[in-house]
Protein backbone atom coordinates (compact mmCIF):
# COMPACT_ATOMS: atom_id res chain seq x y z
CA UNK A 1 0.00 0.00 0.00
CA UNK A 2 1.53 3.20 -1.21
CA UNK A 3 1.76 6.32 1.46
CA UNK A 4 -0.60 8.69 0.06
CA UNK A 5 -3.56 5.91 0.33
CA UNK A 6 -2.24 4.84 3.83
CA UNK A 7 -2.58 8.88 5.11
CA UNK A 8 -6.09 9.01 3.51
CA UNK A 9 -6.86 5.74 5.73
CA UNK A 10 -5.37 6.86 8.43
CA UNK A 11 -6.53 10.32 8.56
CA UNK A 12 -10.30 8.51 7.96
CA UNK A 13 -9.61 6.20 10.54
CA UNK A 14 -9.02 9.09 13.14
CA UNK A 15 -11.93 11.43 11.96
CA UNK A 16 -14.49 8.45 12.72
CA UNK A 17 -12.69 8.25 16.19
CA UNK A 18 -13.01 11.61 17.18
CA UNK A 19 -16.83 11.34 16.07
CA UNK A 20 -17.66 7.79 18.29
CA UNK A 21 -16.04 9.92 20.81
CA UNK A 22 -17.96 13.16 21.00
CA UNK A 23 -21.37 10.54 20.20
CA UNK A 24 -20.57 8.91 23.57
CA UNK A 25 -20.09 12.10 25.45
CA UNK A 26 -22.91 12.24 28.44
CA UNK A 27 -22.02 15.84 28.65
CA UNK A 28 -24.70 17.88 27.10
CA UNK A 29 -22.45 20.32 26.12
CA UNK A 30 -21.71 19.72 22.58
CA UNK A 31 -17.89 18.45 22.11
CA UNK A 32 -15.84 20.25 20.00
CA UNK A 33 -13.20 17.87 17.76
CA UNK A 34 -9.84 18.19 19.01
CA UNK A 35 -8.01 17.66 15.68
CA UNK A 36 -8.71 18.72 12.22
CA UNK A 37 -9.10 15.77 9.41
CA UNK A 38 -6.14 16.27 6.88
CA UNK A 39 -7.15 18.37 3.43
CA UNK A 40 -6.47 15.34 1.41
CA UNK A 41 -8.76 13.24 3.47
CA UNK A 42 -11.89 11.84 1.24
CA UNK A 43 -15.08 11.69 3.32
CA UNK A 44 -15.99 8.50 1.36
CA UNK A 45 -13.29 6.77 3.41
CA UNK A 46 -15.53 7.56 6.81
CA UNK A 47 -18.21 5.43 5.02
CA UNK A 48 -21.23 7.96 3.42
CA UNK A 49 -24.23 9.63 5.21
CA UNK A 50 -25.88 7.86 7.89
CA UNK A 51 -30.02 8.08 7.88
CA UNK A 52 -32.30 9.69 10.21
CA UNK A 53 -34.74 7.26 11.70
CA UNK A 54 -36.14 6.41 15.20
CA UNK A 55 -33.51 3.34 15.11
CA UNK A 56 -30.62 5.66 14.95
CA UNK A 57 -31.04 8.97 16.88
CA UNK A 58 -32.65 7.00 19.60
CA UNK A 59 -29.00 5.84 20.92
CA UNK A 60 -27.94 9.09 20.52
CA UNK A 61 -30.65 10.62 22.85
CA UNK A 62 -29.75 7.77 25.06
CA UNK A 63 -26.51 8.38 25.41
CA UNK A 64 -27.25 12.54 25.85
CA UNK A 65 -29.13 11.65 29.13
CA UNK A 66 -28.02 11.74 32.44
CA UNK A 67 -27.86 9.06 34.96
CA UNK A 68 -30.89 9.17 36.67
CA UNK A 69 -33.07 10.02 33.83
CA UNK A 70 -34.81 7.34 32.16
CA UNK A 71 -35.82 7.59 28.34
CA UNK A 72 -39.45 6.90 29.06
CA UNK A 73 -40.73 7.06 25.01
CA UNK A 74 -39.77 8.08 21.90
CA UNK A 75 -42.66 10.30 20.89
CA UNK A 76 -41.72 11.52 17.04
CA UNK A 77 -38.84 12.19 14.97
CA UNK A 78 -38.90 15.27 12.45
CA UNK A 79 -35.51 15.49 10.07
CA UNK A 80 -34.98 18.11 7.14
CA UNK A 81 -31.90 19.32 5.88
CA UNK A 82 -29.27 17.50 7.74
CA UNK A 83 -30.72 18.01 10.86
CA UNK A 84 -33.18 15.80 13.80
CA UNK A 85 -35.17 16.89 16.12
CA UNK A 86 -36.34 13.88 18.80
CA UNK A 87 -39.58 14.42 20.53
CA UNK A 88 -39.17 12.33 23.70
CA UNK A 89 -40.82 12.16 27.27
CA UNK A 90 -38.00 11.40 29.67
CA UNK A 91 -38.15 10.82 33.53
CA UNK A 92 -37.30 9.07 36.27
CA UNK A 93 -39.35 5.81 35.01
CA UNK A 94 -42.89 6.62 36.71
CA UNK A 95 -42.97 10.77 36.36
CA UNK A 96 -41.82 12.08 32.72
CA UNK A 97 -42.00 15.20 31.23
CA UNK A 98 -41.76 16.04 27.06
CA UNK A 99 -38.66 17.45 25.75
CA UNK A 100 -36.71 17.57 22.51
CA UNK A 101 -33.19 16.76 21.59
CA UNK A 102 -31.34 18.26 18.63
CA UNK A 103 -28.75 16.81 15.88
CA UNK A 104 -27.19 17.82 13.14
CA UNK A 105 -25.72 15.16 10.58
CA UNK A 106 -22.27 15.06 10.41
CA UNK A 107 -21.17 12.42 8.02
CA UNK A 108 -22.06 8.59 9.54
CA UNK A 109 -22.69 10.46 12.72
CA UNK A 110 -25.59 12.54 14.01
CA UNK A 111 -24.33 15.49 16.87
CA UNK A 112 -26.05 16.47 19.60
CA UNK A 113 -26.75 20.00 19.97
CA UNK A 114 -27.86 22.78 22.46
CA UNK A 115 -30.83 24.98 21.70
CA UNK A 116 -29.02 28.03 22.93
CA UNK A 117 -26.30 27.42 20.39
CA UNK A 118 -29.06 26.37 17.28
CA UNK A 119 -31.76 28.23 17.69
CA UNK A 120 -30.85 32.07 17.42
CA UNK A 121 -31.62 34.80 19.26
CA UNK A 122 -35.47 33.86 19.91
CA UNK A 123 -37.65 36.58 20.62
CA UNK A 124 -40.38 35.35 22.86
CA UNK A 125 -42.37 38.58 23.10
CA UNK A 126 -43.08 38.45 19.66
CA UNK A 127 -46.64 36.66 18.57
CA UNK A 128 -46.33 34.51 16.88
CA UNK A 129 -42.85 33.32 18.38
CA UNK A 130 -41.13 33.00 14.53
CA UNK A 131 -37.51 31.78 13.67
CA UNK A 132 -34.89 34.66 14.09
CA UNK A 133 -32.47 35.24 10.81
CA UNK A 134 -29.68 33.75 13.41
CA UNK A 135 -31.04 30.41 13.89
CA UNK A 136 -29.15 27.14 12.48
CA UNK A 137 -32.24 25.08 12.55
CA UNK A 138 -34.30 24.81 9.28
CA UNK A 139 -37.41 26.26 9.64
CA UNK A 140 -39.54 22.97 9.18
CA UNK A 141 -37.64 22.04 13.03
CA UNK A 142 -37.84 25.56 14.36
CA UNK A 143 -40.80 24.95 16.42
CA UNK A 144 -40.41 21.43 17.79
CA UNK A 145 -36.65 22.20 18.36
CA UNK A 146 -36.85 25.51 19.86
CA UNK A 147 -39.71 26.06 21.38
CA UNK A 148 -40.67 23.04 23.23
Amino acid sequence: MNRSRSALILAGMLTAGMALVACSSTSSEPVAPTATPSPTASATLIGGMTECTGAIIEPAVQAELAKDVQLMSFNDLSCADGWAVAGVTIGDGEHGAPTSFIFEQEGQFWIPKEQSAVCGTIDFSATPVTRPADAQVPDELFEAGCLT
